[in-house]
């Protein structure tokens, strides 16, 4: 009986695992000199989160095949994200794939997730720190994005403007389309190149959403994506 419980246990577990884990969108492309990109832009703010709000944000993250060491421009073996530091108390973060370890070219992702504590309203830098690891030997490299989060409110709902970054990967889609954004997301209207609604999905206002497009007909479309109120018009191309 206990062996069943902790068998049990272990795979409820690894379900939480997997089920805490962010989608791998490649959103950007590396320059050939700078060893690496991210969605949201390094420097940027992330989505801000609120106090004993749970929180959900994403960020896409990939790896250049090549990266300047002066005076050489050399091949990138890896990269290996070792941590994200600097998120207050009540978050944390996974990353796709587990472990962190991607090869040169590749693509990953950090989830950062929870809910904030009481008494961590304020400012706070993250710093996603990687080991790069080229012919030359291993370097370190860092990126990282600011954070806002709000004190509590009776509502836990903050209002918030519509982001004015907001990705559609790929683009041309054939099966699924991908929505990133720099804000979180609520509803989400499809529409043809006629004006007629095609698709409503409800993104749950997190800042990254899949859509199933394999069974629209080939052409034009628009994506209407909404944060409250506000609403930006993005357009795609079914393949």
């Amino acid at each position: 009986m206990k062996k069943t419980l902790l068998f049990a246990s272990l795979i409820f577990g690894a379900l939480i695992q997997m089920s805490a884990q962010c989608t791998i969108v490649p959103s950007c492309t590396a320059s050939s000199t700078g060893g690496y990109c991210t969605v949201p832009t390094p420097s940027s703010t992330l989505v801000s989160a609120t106090v004993l709000s749970p929180y959900n944000t994403t960020i896409q993250l990939t790896i250049g095949s090549t990266v300047f060491i002066s005076p050489l421009t050399v091949p990138i073996s890896s990269a290996t994200l070792t941590s994200l530091t600097g998120l207050p108390t009540g978050l944390s973060y996974s990353v796709n794939p587990v472990g962190g370890a991607m090869l040169g070219g590749a693509s990953g992702c950090l989830l950062i997730t929870g809910t904030p504590a009481t008494g961590t309203a304020g400012n706070y830098t993250i710093t996603a720190n990687v080991s790069v690891t080229t012919p030359l030997g291993a370097g370190p490299g860092s990126a990282s994005w600011f954070l806002t989060v709000n004190p509590a409110t009776t509502t836990g709902i903050v209002n918030q403007e519509i982001a004015t970054t907001v990705f559609l990967a790929p683009n041309p889609a054939t099966s699924e389309l991908a929505i990133i954004s720099d804000t979180h997301l609520g509803k989400i209207v499809v529409s043809d190149a006629l004006g007629k609604i095609v698709l409503i999905q409800d993104a749950n206002y997190t800042n990254q959403t899949t859509l199933n497009v394999q069974n629209f007909t080939k052409g034009i479309y628009f994506v209407q994506v909404y944060n409250g109120t506000k609403m930006i018009t993005k357009k795609f191309i079914k393949d």
